[in-house]
């Protein structure tokens, strides 16, 4: 039997990959025979598969030469086991950005740069970026085509699910104290995060930066392939538990009206446009985006002094769209043109 669509997929018992599997259940994609995988102590759980229960193997007991591709969904895992895969004969997609800060791995957004995937024969690996990134360049794309870019601002405001499940759980616990009557404990945050805003997320550099921010700025200026971009990123923990959001100020190298740029995103690929005058005329993260497959956009304003300043509002499903269904695309396409 042919193994040349055959694909595992590693971690699937943290929020990335239930949330893969969850889109594996639902949609369609160009995969043959799909194998679960975790470690050891994790494996043998029974999720739901296209209508069937699918038995989750052992990671450190299955044969890689099985699988024509490898999706990891769970960082630790990708940096101890991507190598082995590879070497078994696999290419790889690293859906949480294990490999993203090595220039010989593509870094890609499938509807952004997928000619970066001819690299993937470089290392057999390709990383996708974080989830804030996969928004942002999303929403971008359709007005660089046609304006360009001269710089991006962007500040982000991100769900307790951007940083992982401790965070999801810390979260419900402090609330759950606070609404009765009871202090919060700090737990795995530096400060009360329930009913509050937490406005850096990573360690500090000596300007000021986070890691989390420097990595998005130099992340999508290596996607845009535009390494001298001027990109200035603010990242904010919000007190909710999925979805982010983000207040991005574009300027642009020629004219653009947030007509035009309402017309262009409307048209564009995996983005939702949802900017009207009357109340509710714009998308808000769990109202809108959770459980959905778009980036949405709202919001759209020029500045009234600089005709090539635009600001919009964008919001996503971060575990949706920012991971599980950006690895996916991924994966269709290596399988469509790189095996």
């Amino acid at each position: 039997m042919s193994k040349t669509r055959d694909v595992a997929l590693v971690g699937v018992s943290g929020l990335a990959g239930e949330t893969l599997l969850n889109v594996l259940d639902e949609q369609e994609f160009a995969f043959g025979q799909i194998h679960l995988l975790d470690t050891e102590e994790r494996a043998g759980g029974r999720p739901m598969l296209k209508g069937q229960s699918q038995r989750v193997e052992v990671l450190e007991r299955f044969d890689f030469s099985r699988v024509a591709l490898v999706l990891f969904a769970d960082a630790q895992l990708a940096a101890a086991w991507a190598q082995p895969a590879v070497d078994a004969g696999c290419l790889v997609v690293d859906a949480c950005g294990a490999f993203r800060h090595e220039a010989d791995v593509p870094l890609v957004v499938a509807e952004v740069n997928p000619q970066a995937l001819d690299g993937v024969g470089v290392r057999g690996i390709v990383a996708c970026p974080d989830a804030q990134v996969v928004q942002t360049l999303v929403a971008l794309q359709p007005l660089i085509g046609e304006a360009g870019l001269q710089s991006v601002t962007v500040a982000t405001y991100q769900s307790m699910s951007t940083q992982g499940n401790d965070e999801v759980e810390g979260l419900a616990l402090q609330t759950g104290r606070l609404l009765n009557g009871q202090p919060a404990e700090k737990g795995t945050f530096d400060k009360q995060a329930a009913f509050n805003l937490i406005p850096r997320i990573g360690e500090a550099d000596e300007d000021g930066s986070s890691t989390v921010e420097r990595q998005l700025a130099d992340d999508v200026r290596r996607i845009l392939e535009l390494p001298q971009l001027p990109v200035s990123a603010t990242c904010v923990l919000v007190p909710t538990f999925f979805g982010s959001a983000q207040v991005m100020q574009i300027r642009t190298r020629d004219p653009l009206t947030a007509k035009r740029a309402a017309t262009l995103l409307r048209k564009a690929s995996g983005v939702k446009l949802l900017d009207k005058p009357a109340a509710g005329g714009y998308p808000t993260p769990v109202s809108d985006a959770t459980g959905s497959d778009q980036v949405w956009v709202g919001r759209l304003r020029q500045d009234s002094f600089d005709p090539l300043s635009i600001s919009m509002w964008v919001v996503s499903d971060n575990l949706r769209k920012g991971v599980a269904l950006n690895s996916l695309a991924v994966a269709e396409l290596l399988i469509k043109d790189h095996l």
